[in-house]
């Protein structure tokens, strides 16, 4: 194993909703070809969704509510409780649904109007609904995957845009992001190891960028062009990591990170 004196872990997150604002962890139980428990366990289909609770399966992200094309998701702010169900959802510093629990059906009409009313129906395809089903999990990909983020490669592309500060790592809905390597190091990680604390995962891929990095996490309105800028610097649209968890174990802010060849 190399590792890096200096490499961390600094903050793991989650996103108990598809498309709604991520949560940030203090810890999190990885569990070989799981994902982080809880992440996307729910999502918003629209009107036109062919998701079937009965039946299960991976969809594409088209059949949910998403911020590549329905950036004003971005401008609800929500908070959840410490299992990931019961969300609080405000607009503007006004809350609009308090402490609504998605596992229960009885909860979701509440939750499901905010949202309605918000996007509006002709957005949402005259209908928002909870989805929600066992064994489903509402990433992009179908594999269990975790994503990461390099602090260092985030800073270049601020930079790049024109701010002093690093690229919201929001805009990118990763789940770990690491701290200490040099900017684009994790492009060289495919096919490689990665020990965060008593954990191994597996880098599987690269992770191609959409639109959806183009919106305001604050506002929900697009103000940049990430894609348009990763292509016409670097001759590609990536940024970040997928990976998968091969050695399970609970990891913590903090926790040293290094590559095993």
């Amino acid at each position: 194993m190399t590792q890096d004196q200096t490499a961390s872990l600094l903050s793991i997150v989650r996103f108990p909703v598809k498309g709604l604002t991520p949560q940030k962890l203090d810890a999190a139980p990885l569990t070989p070809d799981q994902p982080i428990p809880g992440d996307r366990r729910f999502a918003l289909a629209h009107g036109g969704s062919a998701f079937d609770a009965t039946a299960p399966a991976f969809q594409k992200k088209a059949h949910f509510l998403t911020w590549i094309r329905n950036p004003p998701l971005a401008a609800l702010e929500c908070s959840f409780d410490a299992g990931g169900t019961r969300i609080t959802i405000a607009k503007a510093g006004r809350v609009l649904v308090q402490d609504a629990d998605l596992a229960a059906p009885i909860s979701r009409p509440a939750i499901e109007k905010v949202v309605l009313d918000h996007l509006g129906p002709d957005v949402t395809r005259g209908s928002v609904k909870v989805a929600e089903a066992p064994g489903a999990w509402f990433a992009d990909v179908p594999d269990p995957y975790l994503s990461i983020q390099n602090t260092a490669t985030l800073l270049e592309l601020g930079r790049r845009l024109g701010n002093a500060a690093p690229l919201d790592y929001r805009r990118l809905r990763g789940n770990l992001l690491v701290d200490g390597f040099p900017a684009w190091a994790e492009m060289k990680w495919v096919g490689s190891k990665l020990q965060i604390g008593e954990t191994v995962l597996q880098v599987e891929a690269v992770i191609g960028r959409c639109a959806a990095t183009h919106v305001n996490p604050d506002t929900g309105v697009p103000d940049s062009d990430l894609v348009g800028l990763l292509n016409r610097d670097y001759d590609h649209n990536k940024c970040g990591v997928y990976a998968r968890v091969i050695q399970g174990g609970t990891i913590r802010p903090g926790d040293r990170v290094g590559r095993i060849y």
